[in-house]
């Protein structure tokens, strides 16, 4: 069985590979200095601000924030796995992919699972031809033949699916794949039974479960597949993969309810919605989406439900918004949905309806203001609480300010007051989340580097730090403080002692180098995120300069804390943690003797 691709064959892969080369094949690149621009593949724009570099092996957009390696580009631009992108690669450049023995080929374990979703869709399509009343509620609905095709629309009977399955797969093969379930004598009984059912597809087109619907009186009116091991709610977005093939460029995408609505506006010509199956829009979906567009729409219901649901997207969006990212929010008149109001006034006033979609931040003021009334000093009061503890969750400088600004001016407070709530409110969600000495974790990254005192926080010096050695391998990283702070515990230190080890192994490697050795980090984002950061030092000498400066900050900062926490600790020392404390001192004298 085939197991794990070797890391050194990645090395080499990437050794013999230009990613110049690899999207110039499906991208028209243009010579931009010392890197390569072009209008991104992955969002709508009309001037280019997706950059790839030959020095670092790294793409980066500075619109939708799409960034990684050749490999990444292969994953996101062809829809492909990791295996499979690696397998692309190597094909040209000539080479074979060994494997590892020893480690379990998830491909290979869930292929029964595609295989059984893939009959049973091709079952329903069949039933759904010799059922006239399935067809005609179809109609009934707007939905022709053409879009029914499109999406592999289908019938479930009351039975039938179990029997003609079960010559090519066993009951518990069935059970996995989320087509049946256990009886309580052991036997299985069909999951989906009178429904018309809806295939939904990974980002590679496959068919990981079903949506399905009854067209009778009864409960539950919807259906969805129960998690498995192909098929994950949270993260499932139905009718993304059907937006793609429609069109590679899409501009914009709008988020609605369930898969009646996406496959509605589908037939009036409407290609571009998408659902989250029923479940609440979450940051999973947010990243998946924004790696397509710069720019989505939220439809929710105009009654108390729709408001409520709308509160929750707003909680998960408002983190996600940085750069050029635009979240928007309509709300439909109360008892319509997407479908029923494209078919009553047409294509054309359903895009005139999109454009009076709100901004996020006017939806984040207007709910407010629906909770907290500000015709009083009360209200305003509890509107700012309330406001700021939302804005605090908020990651993009520029934006967070825009929405001070607004909140401001509802409340009739001045930024530099709501500013101080603001920190206040920052620092209730640290106590939260953990002591302020945690152990160090990879920082989220902005997209350009933040200034001023915030550069002193450890979180700021530590982005800082590895920002500059991912984006700079070339340069001279074997100064002995780097070397003093991977002793300190924490992810971040854990991640510069990887870093130094492996430049260490393969000398002026490029950054993308570096990052496919984090591939299965959970931190792997984030490093993609700092390595595609602005840093603005202009001259390497500066980038190595300010480096070594965050370096030696950190480590004051990191011995200071152990110092603390010794000296601190009832009961004596060891032996242990006193020639530890010995050693910090020393080390303290050293970098700072003053």
């Amino acid at each position: 069985m085939a197991g794990l691709i070797p890391q050194a064959f990645i090395d080499e892969l990437l050794e013999r590979s230009d990613i110049v080369e690899v999207i110039q094949r499906r991208v028209s690149l243009k010579k931009a200095g010392r890197e390569f621009a072009a209008c991104c593949p992955f969002h709508g724009e009309k001037t280019p601000s997706f950059y790839v570099s030959p020095q670092k092996q790294f793409y980066h957009c500075f619109g939708c924030g799409a960034h990684g390696t050749a490999i990444s580009f292969l994953m996101e631009y062809e829809n492909l796995s990791f295996p499979e992108a690696v397998e692309q690669l190597a094909e040209q450049a000539g080479l074979e992919v060994p494997r590892e023995a020893g480690a379990d080929d998830k491909r290979e374990s869930h292929a029964p699972l595609y295989e059984a979703l893939n009959a049973a869709a091709d079952y329903y399509v069949q039933q759904l031809r010799q059922t006239p009343k399935a067809v005609e509620y179809l109609k009934n609905r707007g939905i022709d033949g053409t879009t029914a095709r499109d999406y592999q629309i289908g019938w479930a009977p009351p039975s039938g699916l179990i029997e003609a399955l079960k010559p090519r797969f066993t009951p518990q093969q069935l059970v996995e794949a989320g087509l049946a379930a256990r009886r309580d004598d052991g036997g299985i009984r069909e999951r989906f039974r009178a429904r018309i059912m809806f295939p939904i597809r990974d980002r590679r087109g496959r068919i990981t479960g079903f949506g399905g619907r009854l067209i009778e009186d009864g409960e539950p009116k919807y259906l969805n597949s129960p998690e498995s091991e192909v098929f994950h709610k949270g993260q499932t977005i139905y009718g993304l993969f059907e937006a793609r093939k429609a069109g590679t460029r899409l501009d914009d995408i709008v988020v609605v309810e369930g898969y009646m609505d996406v496959v509605g506006l589908a037939r009036a010509g409407f290609r571009r919605a998408v659902a989250c199956m029923g479940t609440a829009l979450t940051r999973a979906h947010l990243d998946s989406l924004f790696r397509q567009v710069s720019r989505i729409t939220l439809c929710f219901d105009g009654d108390a439900a729709g408001r409520r649901a709308a509160w929750r997207s707003l909680a998960e969006a408002l983190p996600a918004i940085q750069g050029l990212r635009e979240v928007r929010v309509l709300f439909l008149p109360e008892g319509d949905d997407p479908d029923s109001l494209v078919l009553r006034d047409g294509l054309a006033g359903w895009e005139e309806r999109l454009t009076g979609a709100l901004p996020l931040s006017e939806t984040l003021v207007r709910l407010l203001r629906e909770e907290h009334p500000t015709e009083t000093a009360e209200g305003r009061t509890r509107f700012a609480h309330a406001a700021m503890k939302l804005v605090s969750t908020t990651r993009d400088p520029l934006f967070r300010d825009q929405l001070v600004e607004r909140v401001a001016q509802e409340t009739h407070l001045s930024p530099e007051r709501l500013g101080e709530q603001l920190r206040e409110a920052e620092d209730g969600n640290a106590r939260a989340t953990g002591p302020v000495s945690a152990p160090a974790d990879i920082p989220d990254a902005p997209s350009a580097e933040p200034a001023g005192a915030a550069q002193e926080t450890p979180s700021a010096l530590w982005g800082a730090l590895l920002a500059r050695i991912l984006q700079h391998p070339e340069l001279e990283w074997s100064q002995s403080e780097l070397a003093d702070l991977t002793a300190f515990p924490g992810t971040a230190a854990q991640t510069l002692g990887k870093l130094l080890g492996a430049l260490q192994e393969r000398p002026g490697c490029s950054s993308a180098h570096l990052l496919e050795r984090f591939r299965d980090d959970r931190h792997f984002n984030r490093l993609q995120a700092l390595a595609a950061r602005e840093l603005g030092d202009g001259d390497p000498k500066v980038t190595q300069q300010v480096a070594m400066d965050c370096a030696r900050q950190l480590l004051l900062q990191q011995a200071r804390t152990r110092i603390r926490e010794l000296t601190r600790a009832d009961g004596g020392l060891t032996t242990e943690q006193r020639e530890e404390l010995a050693r910090l001192s020393a080390l303290l004298q050293k970098r700072n003797p003053g």
